[in-house]
C-alpha cells in the first residue's frame, strides 16, 4: 500500500475509535447531544528554520460540526506567534457550547485548556 494512502487512513480510523471508547464513557450514550470534532494540520511547504536552528511554520485549525459534515470554524496560525491549544480555544469561545459533545486530541485534554465557567472538565474514567 503507499505509504500516502496509508498514514491518511490512519488519521481517520484513530479518531473513529476514539469516538466509540470516548461515547462509551457517558451516561446514556451520546443522544442528543450535538458533536463538534476538531482537528489541526500542519500547513504543507510552511515551514522555515529559524536563526535559532528551531523550525516554525503556519498550521489551521478546524472545528466540524459531525452531524452536517462541514466546517463551522477554522483559522491559521503561525507556531511562532501562537499555538494550537490557543487557536482552539479561541475558536470554541465563539460557539454555544450547551449541550456539546466536543472531540479533540490529548492535547487540549488537560485541567487548564478547560477552566472556563462554561466547562465540566474532561469526561474520562
Amino acid at each position: 500500500m503507499d505509504t500516502r494512502c496509508s498514514a491518511s487512513l490512519g488519521w481517520l480510523l484513530t479518531p473513529i475509535a476514539t469516538f466509540t471508547w470516548m461515547i462509551s464513557q457517558i451516561p446514556g450514550g451520546a443522544d442528543g447531544l450535538d458533536q463538534l470534532v476538531c482537528h489541526s494540520k500542519t500547513l504543507r511547504g510552511s515551514a522555515i528554520e529559524t536563526e535559532e536552528g528551531n523550525h516554525r511554520f503556519v498550521a489551521q485549525v478546524t472545528v466540524y460540526a459531525r452531524a452536517l459534515g462541514v466546517a463551522l470554524a477554522q483559522t491559521t496560525y503561525d507556531t511562532g506567534e501562537s499555538s494550537e491549544r490557543a487557536a482552539l480555544k479561541e475558536l470554541l469561545s465563539t460557539l454555544d457550547l450547551e449541550g456539546v459533545l466536543i472531540q479533540a486530541d490529548a492535547l487540549h485534554t488537560t485541567r487548564p485548556f478547560f477552566s472556563g465557567a462554561w466547562s465540566r472538565g474532561p469526561t474520562c474514567s
